[in-house]
């Protein structure tokens, strides 16, 4: 079992054997099944590519009593390629994989324990996303996805409702509604997700303090930040960051 993330530009691949084309989007994962397959990948020359792949030994899966589980998820024999969105609690924890600084068996453990919640994360989320799919229709879905790659592109300065609903061809309600179903979060509670996550990252990785970061990553007012850092993590940004440079 292999689980690839795709965090940056779509990727493009065919697998040999059918002939079949298949598109991995940004904000999508996707599912390899266990049947051997052989596929080439293609992507645009100046693509951003960007991603992580998760390989799940049988062993691993032994050993966690997964294999009835993932069977109850994906029915039976999963088959390659199988597609689903990826929700802001997978981006959170993709997120923490990417940022590990730990080394050695630390960084072993933490990975292992980080990939068993991506783990039991992916698998609640891909038992509700079938239920979910089925009451919509392909375009609708697709029309979301797109809505999707578009605030995580534009994040920093999101369109509102409205011009989000003309961008898809999809009215507000079908966009609000579908929306939360699909991806488990309103559209505005999406975007001050991705606005946290790229702030915490920022504070992570560079030398700035909590008032700038909060600007940066799109939040008018730095109360605003702390009160939305605060409601996610239980503490402020100061005592979170616990680092000279990182100042109110």
């Amino acid at each position: 079992m292999k689980w690839s993330f795709c965090l940056g530009d779509p990727i493009d691949w065919t697998e040999e054997d059918s002939r079949k084309t298949y598109t991995l989007n940004g904000g999508q994962m996707s599912i390899f099944g266990h049947e051997p397959s052989t596929s080439m990948g293609r992507y645009h020359a100046g693509s951003h590519i960007q991603g992580i792949t998760v390989k799940m030994s049988s062993s691993f899966a032994k050993r966690h009593e997964l294999q009835s589980i993932m069977q109850t998820v994906y029915g039976g024999s999963v088959q390659p390629f199988q597609m689903y969105p990826m929700t802001t609690a997978v981006n959170r924890i993709l997120i923490d994989i990417s940022s590990c600084d730990y080394e050695e068996d630390l960084k072993r453990i933490y990975l292992e324990g980080k990939v068993l919640e991506l783990t039991a994360v992916c698998l609640h989320e891909a038992g509700r996303s079938q239920t979910v799919t089925a009451q919509m229709s392909r375009s609708d879905i697709d029309a979301l996805m797109q809505a999707k790659q578009i605030l995580d592109q534009n994040y920093l300065s999101a369109p509102s409702l409205q011009q989000l609903s003309r961008q898809i061809y999809l009215n507000e309600f079908k966009l609000k509604k579908g929306f939360k179903l699909l991806f488990g979060s309103s559209v505005h509670a999406y975007i001050i997700e991705r606005r946290l996550d790229a702030a915490y990252q920022l504070l992570e990785t560079a030398d700035c303090n909590i008032t700038t970061a909060a600007v940066m990553c799109g939040f008018k007012k730095p109360s605003h930040f702390t009160e939305k850092f605060k409601r996610k993590y239980g503490v402020t940004p100061s005592q979170y960051f616990k680092k000279g440079n990182y100042q109110q």
